[in-house]
């Protein structure tokens, strides 16, 4: 029951607060993640939010998602392994929500794409930005490969979290 409370909340944070999405899984390089290595899995957690890394699998708040080897669907996720980071996709209705990961010193670090104003102006300076819906911060973005690296050399994404692993 807490951990359904806990995927609920974490569910609607993500869905009520602004989005930057994706229009296919990125980024377009990378080696395709199909396992993790016995070191990285485990449970990662901080106060409120808990992410399980399996051989195969991510568990986000008891919600289970397969890695595939494809674009994602509704319960999967694609991951890519660049610039030594992970990058994850998940498959949002139409869109695709991309995290960036790194792993270290047994914590995991989450970085998102900021919606805040600030941060929409920084990103349209890297890549075109499209506006889905202005009154919930919802863009959507199609970057180049050349233009992803920019994202990552340029550290637009910002630190949604940092886990320690239990």
């Amino acid at each position: 029951m807490k951990h359904t409370f806990y995927a609920i909340v974490f569910l609607v944070l993500i869905t009520a607060c602004g989005q930057v999405y994706f229009s296919e899984p990125n980024p377009q390089r990378g080696v395709r993640v199909k396992s993790f290595s016995e070191k990285l899995q485990g449970v990662y957690a901080d106060s409120i939010f808990q992410i399980e890394i399996g051989k195969d699998s991510i568990n986000v708040m008891g919600e289970p998602y397969k890695i595939t080897k494809k674009d994602a669907a509704a319960d999967e996720v694609t991951i890519r392994y660049y610039k030594s980071n992970y990058f994850v996709s998940f498959k949002d209705s139409l869109y695709y929500s991309v995290f960036m990961a790194r792993f270290y010193d047994d914590k995991l670090a989450v970085y998102m794409l900021n919606p805040d104003e600030r941060s929409v102006e920084v990103l349209s300076r890297l890549v075109k930005v499209d506006t889905i819906d202005a009154q919930k911060d919802h863009y959507l973005i199609s970057p180049s490969k050349q233009d992803f690296d920019a994202l990552v050399d340029n550290e637009v994404f910002d630190v949604m979290g940092v886990f320690e692993k239990e």
